[in-house]
């Protein structure tokens, strides 16, 4: 797949759908082949033949996969900064699909670029872009196995570190994704998220309204994060206390 077309089809869900625009973000980026695609629209999908990677200039995307009973998974949240469609870089086909969560400005990085050998490739970040998806990915995975106060934790944590790389506050934001997509990437029910906003509220810990988010103490929820689940049951649950 080929960057978005210029043109807009009917099919506002297929990516040539997508529309390039003339904006100050591509001016940020120095890239004259950057294009912004809208919210909710699609930049590839599972099983799509794509011409390399993306490069996430501002905006955030979902990365998903469905499962063969239809069971969607949220891989991840993308933001500023961030490589998707690595999973291509095995035979150039996508395993996901990546929607857009806001209106984003993205880069294509050709594969043929990064198989060239060229003067002009930072190469030392592409391997330190690699580095940073696999430990995320690795850790996604490991939370998912802890309690659900930690995966929260896990998550508020990560997203305000993310905000932080960004040049933006850690400890106030909006967040792009909603709650049903939170429940999905973090493995549990909708009812049980809200249940755990709710305790680290009425705990201190951050402040809520829809989704506005002030992280009122970021050492706490990061203690809460870091709990050994081999500890003494219950253990997950200390750090609600705000000490």
């Amino acid at each position: 797949m080929h960057a978005p077309s210029t043109k807009e089809s009917s099919d506002m869900s297929h990516p040539k759908s997508n529309i390039r625009l003339n904006t100050l973000d591509n001016i940020f980026t120095l890239d004259p082949t950057a294009f912004v695609i809208r919210e909710h629209g699609f930049l590839f999908r599972t099983g799509d033949k794509l011409d390399g990677v993306y490069r996430v200039n501002s905006g955030s995307v979902k990365i998903y996969r469905t499962s063969e009973d239809g069971e969607l998974q949220i891989i991840g949240f993308y933001m500023q900064g961030d490589l998707i469609g690595l999973d291509a870089l095995v035979d150039g086909v996508s395993r996901s699909t990546a929607e857009i969560m806001e209106i984003s400005n993205i880069s294509l990085i050709p594969f043929e670029t990064i198989l060239s050998n060229g003067k002009d490739f930072d190469y030392l970040t592409f391997i330190h872009k690699l580095g940073e998806s696999y430990n995320r990915e690795r850790d996604h995975s490991i939370v998912l196995s802890q309690c659900t106060s930690r995966r929260l934790a896990w998550f508020l944590v990560e997203y305000s570190d993310a905000m932080s790389r960004s040049g933006h506050s850690a400890a106030e934001f909006i967040l792009p994704m909603n709650r049903t997509d939170i429940a999905l990437f973090l493995g549990m029910a909708v009812e049980t998220l809200s249940r755990m906003f709710a305790g680290l509220r009425k705990s201190g810990l951050i402040k809520v309204n829809r989704r506005h988010v002030q992280l009122l103490d970021i050492d706490s929820l990061r203690k809460i994060a870091s709990v050994n689940e081999t500890a003494e049951k219950g253990a997950c649950f200390i750090g609600f206390i705000k000490h």
